[in-house]
């Protein structure tokens, strides 16, 4: 299969879409950045395009902290795709959250490949990509 070159960000808050593209963008120049502003849109997409690889996002970086669907159910609704669609996609959990519990859970969860702490570093990324 091709190397697909595809990040999706999950984020509904403008300014940390726009950070997190920019610093994606510094790191990975000819990468295709998506943005999705929910979860429950990030999910469509994925649902809408399971059946074509080419069309998935190699990597998705999650924002766990969102209203209505959290990156946390997110996550959940997530583990209801095919092997083959989850092998495409890792995941990236940004968070803000200082919850012990929140953040044990995401280190815990078998399709998180990495928890990255906001503020955003430009070189959180560099070992994934």
């Amino acid at each position: 299969m091709e190397q697909r070159n595809r990040i999706m960000v999950v984020d509904d808050n403008l300014i940390d879409q726009m950070i997190t593209a920019h610093v994606l963008k510094n790191i990975n120049a000819n990468g295709e950045i998506m943005v999705m502003e929910n979860a429950t849109k990030a999910l469509e997409y994925l649902y809408e395009h399971q059946n074509n690889p080419s069309a998935m996002p190699s990597l998705i970086v999650l924002d766990l902290d969102m209203p209505g669907l959290n990156g946390l159910g997110f996550l959940e609704k997530f583990k209801g795709f095919r092997e083959e669609v989850k092998s495409i996609c890792r995941i990236v959990v940004l968070t803000a959250s200082e919850i012990q519990a929140d953040i044990e859970h995401i280190q815990a969860h078998p399709d998180v490949c990495k928890l990255i702490l906001k503020p955003l570093d430009k070189n959180a990324f560099a070992p994934i990509i």
